[in-house]
């Protein structure tokens, strides 16, 4: 009967630990906050983009939606982009792979996918580069409607 009362305290204690004091084990992983990867060693050029803000048509839920947002490379200096990251789970970005030499063009590509987010979807892409302003917001919104089979 102790032994029974014992583990029974022990699991309260457990549970209640995780509820009020967060799960210890999410504390262990520690994320790099997106700003710390900032290298302001790199010279810095401009950039130009061709749009910042898309408003997509609406599509069908389930729908993969291809999104771009080109840019021209305006400084003397090479443009890097280091780190491209989305806002959400359900969207992939793709940066160019390699630098982006003055007078160039090119364009991060992201890939949004419409399962489950019917509705209205405001999506954004946070750039890492070398440019003045070290981090370019891209945003995308996209009405999604139910597929209703």
């Amino acid at each position: 009967m102790k032994s029974s009362i014992i583990i029974v305290s022990v699991f309260i204690l457990a549970a209640f630990s995780i509820v009020f004091l967060g799960n210890p084990a999410r504390k262990i992983i520690k994320r790099i906050p997106f700003e710390s990867k900032i290298d302001r060693s790199i010279p810095a050029t401009t950039v130009e983009w061709q749009d910042t803000l898309k408003n997509l048509e609406k599509v069908l839920e389930g729908t993969k939606i291809n999104v771009e947002f080109p840019f021209k490379n305006t400084g003397n200096k090479i443009l890097i982009i280091t780190d491209v990251a989305p806002s959400c789970g359900c969207t992939i970005a793709e940066k160019p792979s390699k630098p982006i030499m003055p007078g160039e063009t090119s364009s991060i590509k992201a890939v949004f996918n419409s399962e489950n987010r019917t509705g209205t979807n405001h999506k954004e892409l946070k750039v890492l580069l070398n440019t003045e302003r070290r981090i370019q917001n891209l945003v995308f919104n996209v009405e999604v409607m139910p597929n209703n089979q």
